[in-house]
Order: structure tokens, then C-alpha cells, then sequence
């Protein structure tokens, strides 16, 4: 049985075997490209295989959940107590002493006031400036200013009283003529030039003041109040004298609107009377200005208002009256950081003869005093702080003036040197004329702590002049620029620079037929220089060179500066405090 099936399997090998060697070879000739494939192929099945498994094994599991317990642990670290210092308020002292000298030029300074009180202030201050040298080929030109100062404050149940009484005594000399060109053109001699006696002015003024002022907290509503009496007396070496005398009040209350943050109503009153009388001409004169202005103020979230107006009557040879607006806006844009307002306002002032005498002291023997008429006023500016080191301002403004006053040489006073006649042109009167005053202004401030500071200003000024009665507004810059900065190097040695640029001037100058053409006046260039070594808290050592440039600048006609100048002195501060040293 084996044997046969064993045959069973090789007989088919074996007939196969046969076959395939009997066939002969033969070549097949295919004419084309020829790829076999499969006519009918099948779909490859993308099912997956699925294994089932007839032995199913059971593992029981079994777990438990157990609680966290948190425990939270506090150890407060502990409190160290403050260290408090002795008093830091710096010690006051009662006297402060400056003493210099220079080429020709003494200063002196001194102060005295009281220290700590809570009843009363009280303090006396006294200066003496003089300059004795002189400026080559001009006339005399030594001056002096000296000055002394009473004040005293009382402090009262809600109210502030204050008082102070002035004395100034200014001496100059006109020296604006050129001893040259005398010499040459009328051919006087040394010994007939103008005497220092017959160029000098004198100027007395004698001033007082008495104040009253309410002193209430910030948040009190009770009426806040000014109350002040003022009076000047002004008299110079030609006898001329003028007579001030005024009252000033202020009145303030706060009142409650729905909506606004803050409003107040309120309002100002002035009154004087000036008294003029002059020795050359013969003359008197008495003038009154009155002015009120109305106003209220409030206040809603960022916007500030004032809204008002403004009354001023002056009472000359005739009555001269003025009504204005007094509108402004304010918008703070961040808080005590950037803001900006735009306003429309007028005024009525008096340039009265001690304030033209302030401008200008080289002034002749008589001049036209009045009133200035601001009929309108139109404003606006910003103010920026950048940091808290840095600061930007800037404003512009256009005002419509009448009867406004300007400077003019004095053809008129003639001066006899020997047998000659001669116009020195060395004093100035007042001519007034219809102007537009334009006028833009921008400051920056830099300051960190006590050690460096710096600010720049720059103003442009344009006046437009009535051409019938004035060629130009004489003797206005176009252009002032000036800059302040110290640098303090531990608090040993102190730095300070500055600087005063002045541009854009003209002159009148009056031709043998009597017609006035326009000169153009030289730059100003004033340079100046301080050092102050501090020996110690109370002693320090101080040098200042002015216009260390050597600039001859000329403000006004013939009148040029000294080139150079030096101050040399010492400071000292005594009589302070005691020191409780316990």
C-alpha cells in the first residue's frame, strides 16, 4: 500500500519531465511595445482581519481613593521698626553778607531776617552797586543804585497781614555822546566838554505797601478776600516829582453747580491816582484809573472755564474808556502733564514816570506820560512737563494797542559848550502810536535735583507803528533769546552760565532837512560767567565776568556797555539757630 502511493506521486513529475524535453526552441517577434497585464485583476480587499479569540480571560481589579490632607504653614517675617532720624529741616539763620570789588566797581548786599515763628516774619534787606570808571571817547558814565527794604508779616485767626516800605536811590549819567566826533565836527576842546553835573539824573523813589489776605484751608467755602493799599513817590534832581497812590481788592466765593467739579464767582477792583508835576515846563498834572472785572470760574472733568469782562475808565485831560471780554479755556489733556488754553481779554495801564524811568533812566527833563489802551487781546499756549527733569512752554498772542509808547532821541534840548550850540541827542522822550503787537514766546527747562539746571527762552515781538507819526517802533527787539544754567559739583564748587541775545532793533537818525531815516542797531551779545567755592556751609568765595566776549553792545543809541567787567567777593551767612545736640 505504501509502495502504490508512493508511485502515485512521482508518476505525474516524471510525465512533466517528459514534456518539457521533447519541445523544440523557437523565437517569438512581438512588432510593438508590449506590457502584459492582467485583463480582469482583482480588488485588493482593504478590510481588516479580524482575530477572534475563544478564550476570554477575566482579571478583577480592584483600588481605593484616599483624602490629601493639606497642612498650610505661616511664619510671618517680622516687622523691623522704623528708624526715624533727627529733624531734617534745614537750619535757618538770620544774617546773609555779599561783598565784592572790581575795576572801579564796588557791591555790597545785605539781609536780616527773623527765624522760625508762627505769629510773625520780619526782615530788612539793603544793597549798594556803584561803577565809577568810564567808557573811552564817551561821556561820563559812572552810576549807582542803592536800595533798602522793611517788611513784616503777621499771621492773624484766618487772615495774613503784610507790610513793607522801599527806598531806592538811582544815579546816572546821560554819557551817550561821542567826545570824538565833538571834537572833530564843532571843534570843542577837552575843557569844553559836557561837565559829569550837567549830564546827571537822580532818581528818589519812596514806596509802601499794606496787605490783608485771607488765609482759609483748601476746602473751606467762606469768601476768600485781598485787601491792599499802595503808594509811590518818585522825585528827581530837576525837582519833577510824582505822586501814586492806590487800592486794590480781590473777592473770591465758591458756589455749588450740579454737573461741575468746582465753580467760583468772584471778581477785581483797582483804583489810583497818579499826581504829576513837572519843573520844565511848569506844569501839573492829575490822572485816575478805575478798573473792575467781573468773572466767574469753574471747573468740568479736564476743561477749566473763566468767563468775565473787564470795565477800565482813565481820567486824563479827557475820559478814555475801554470794555473788554475776559474769556479763557483750559484743557488738561493729561493732569500736571500736558495742557492748553486759548483766551480773549483787554486791558487799560498807566506808564507812569517811574515806570518809564525803570525802562529807560536817560530821560529828558519833562515827559508825556498816559495811558495804554489794550482794546483786544487774543492768546493761547501749552505747557508740557516731559519727565520730571524736563519742562516745555509755549504762547502767542496778538494784542490791538492804542496810545502805545516808544522811545525817541530828543531833538529838541540844546546844550551850550563854549559859544557853540550842540544837540547831544543823549536823552530820549516818549511818542505813542496805534501798534499791533504780535508776539510768540517758547521755553524749555531742564533741572536734575540740585546738581545741574538749565532753561532757554526765546521770544519773537513785532509792532506794527502808525508810519505818519513813526518810521518803525524804536528801540523793540525783534528777536530776545536768553539762557540760564548752573552746575553744582558736589555741592563744593557751583558753575553758572548765562546768556542774553538781543536782535532786530532800529534807531531813528534825523537828517539836517529834518526827514528821520531807519538804522538798524548792532546785535547784543552779553556773555557771563560765575564760580562760587563753598569754603564751608556758611563761608563761600564767588568771581562773575560779565560779558567776558568783550562785546560793545549798545541798547539805545550812543549808550555802548563796558567790553568786560569782573566781581570778585565773598559770601557769608551767620547768626543761625541753636542746635539741640542732645
Amino acid at each position: 500500500m505504501k509502495t502504490f502511493k508512493i508511485i502515485l506521486l512521482i508518476a505525474p513529475l516524471l510525465f512533466y519531465t517528459l514534456i518539457v524535453s521533447g519541445q523544440k526552441d523557437y523565437d517569438v517577434l512581438v512588432p510593438s511595445s508590449f506590457v502584459p497585464t492582467i485583463k480582469y485583476p482583482q480588488p485588493k480587499s482593504k478590510q481588516q482581519i479580524n482575530i477572534i479569540d475563544t478564550v476570554k480571560v477575566e482579571q478583577e481589579v480592584t483600588y481605593s481613593v484616599e483624602d490629601m490632607v493639606l497642612i498650610h504653614e505661616f511664619s510671618p517675617d517680622p516687622i523691623n521698626a522704623p528708624k526715624v532720624g533727627k529733624d531734617k529741616l534745614s537750619r535757618l539763620y538770620r544774617n546773609y553778607l555779599k561783598v565784592g570789588i572790581g575795576y572801579a566797581e564796588p557791591y555790597l548786599e545785605y539781609s536780616h531776617s527773623n527765624l522760625r515763628s508762627k505769629k510773625w516774619a520780619y526782615g530788612v534787606n539793603m544793597k549798594h552797586h556803584s561803577y565809577f570808571g568810564g567808557i573811552k571817547n564817551y561821556g561820563p558814565s559812572s552810576f549807582s543804585n542803592t536800595s533798602a527794604n522793611i517788611y513784616g508779616k503777621l499771621f492773624v485767626d484766618k487772615f495774613i497781614l503784610q507790610g513793607n516800605i522801599d527806598y531806592s536811590h538811582d544815579y546816572f549819567h546821560c554819557y551817550g555822546y561821542n567826545t570824538d566826533t565833538l571834537k572833530k565836527i564843532y571843534l570843542i576842546e577837552n575843557k569844553h566838554l559836557p561837565k559829569a553835573k550837567t549830564t546827571l539824573r537822580q532818581y528818589h523813589n519812596i514806596h509802601a505797601n499794606i496787605s490783608a489776605f485771607s488765609n482759609y484751608n483748601k476746602k473751606s467755602k467762606k469768601l476768600a478776600q485781598i485787601y491792599a493799599l499802595d503808594y509811590n513817590f518818585l522825585i528827581d534832581n530837576y525837582k519833577s516829582y510824582e505822586h501814586q497812590l492806590g487800592f486794590m481788592s480781590s473777592l473770591e466765593q465758591k458756589i455749588d453747580i450740579p454737573r461741575l467739579n468746582a465753580a467760583k464767582i468772584g471778581g477785581d477792583i483797582d483804583l489810583n491816582y497818579y499826581h504829576n508835576l513837572w519843573d520844565n515846563p511848569k506844569l501839573k498834572e492829575d490822572n485816575w484809573l478805575f478798573k473792575l472785572n467781573p468773572k466767574m470760574e469753574m471747573v468740568y472733568g479736564n476743561y477749566a472755564f473763566r468767563v468775565g469782562f473787564g470795565l477800565a475808565l482813565g481820567l486824563h485831560d479827557s475820559s478814555i474808556f475801554n470794555i473788554y471780554p475776559d474769556i479763557e479755556v483750559l484743557f488738561n489733556v493729561v493732569p500736571n502733564i500736558l495742557s492748553f488754553c486759548i483766551g480773549l481779554d483787554g486791558d487799560m495801564e498807566r506808564y507812569s514816570y517811574l515806570s518809564t524811568m525803570r525802562l529807560n533812566p536817560y530821560l529828558s527833563d519833562y515827559v508825556d506820560v498816559g495811558f495804554i489802551k489794550n482794546q483786544l487781546r487774543i492768546y493761547a499756549g501749552t505747557k508740557t512737563n516731559l519727565s520730571r527733569s524736563i519742562s516745555f512752554g509755549a504762547r502767542a498772542s496778538m494784542s490791538l494797542l492804542s496810545n502805545m509808547p516808544f522811545f525817541f532821541n530828543d531833538t529838541s534840548t540844546r546844550t551850550v559848550l563854549k559859544d557853540t550850540s550842540v544837540n547831544l541827542y543823549n536823552t530820549f522822550i516818549l511818542l505813542t502810536s496805534q501798534s499791533i503787537y504780535t508776539n510768540a514766546h517758547a521755553d524749555i527747562t531742564y533741572r536734575y535735583k540740585e546738581t545741574f539746571g538749565i532753561k532757554l527762552n526765546f521770544d519773537y515781538h513785532l509792532y506794527t507803528v502808525d508810519t505818519s507819526i513813526l518810521r518803525k517802533a524804536w528801540y523793540k527787539p525783534m528777536f530776545t533769546t536768553s539762557l540760564d544754567a548752573f552746575y553744582n559739583l558736589k555741592d563744593k564748587f557751583i558753575f553758572t552760565f548765562d546768556f542774553y541775545i538781543h536782535t532786530g532793533a532800529f534807531r531813528p537818525s534825523v537828517t539836517p532837512s529834518g526827514l528821520i531815516r531807519a538804522i538798524p542797531l548792532k546785535s547784543v551779545f552779553d556773555f557771563n560767567l560765575g564760580f562760587e567755592y563753598r569754603w564751608n556751609n556758611r563761608l563761600s568765595f564767588f568771581l562773575d565776568v560779565n560779558n567776558f566776549a568783550a562785546q560793545r553792545n549798545y541798547l539805545y543809541y550812543e549808550y555802548p556797555s563796558e567790553r568786560i567787567n569782573c566781581l570778585l567777593g565773598v559770601k557769608w551767612i551767620f547768626g543761625g539757630e541753636k542746635i539741640n545736640k542732645k
